[in-house]
């Protein structure tokens, strides 16, 4: 028999991915770029919204209506090792690795649908 509060418990204690991901619009390179403490589960809700047209930015779900599922790729651009950091220190350190990413990617011509 499977045990349903095991599996659910198992999954919890699991640590999941953190880092920073984009959503590139490989037509023009235009990214949205955001950070998460679950990768593999914002990329999926992301997917989902761009879908469904309830992505926060407007300008993404037109471009994204306009130029079809296929010019849009979503994709980890790093990830986090997890210590013992509190929610707070992770969050930190994924806005700052955000900031640093944001200035590279501007450096080499990117332009961002989140401003």
């Amino acid at each position: 028999m499977i045990d349903k509060k095991k599996i659910r418990k198992e999954y919890k204690l699991k640590k999941q991915p953190v880092g920073i991901f984009a959503v590139i619009n490989k037509t023009d390179m235009k990214m949205f770029i955001g950070t998460s403490t679950n990768l593999p589960s914002v990329i999926k809700r992301f997917e989902f919204t761009l879908k469904m047209g309830s992505f926060p930015y407007q300008e993404l779900i037109d471009d994204y209506n306009k130029l079809g599922e296929k010019s849009f790729e979503i994709k980890v651009l790093d990830e986090l090792e997890i210590k013992d950091e509190s929610e707070r220190e992770l969050g930190e350190e994924l806005k700052t690795l955000e900031g640093l990413w944001i200035e590279k990617l501007r450096k080499d011509g990117v332009t961002f649908y989140n401003k």
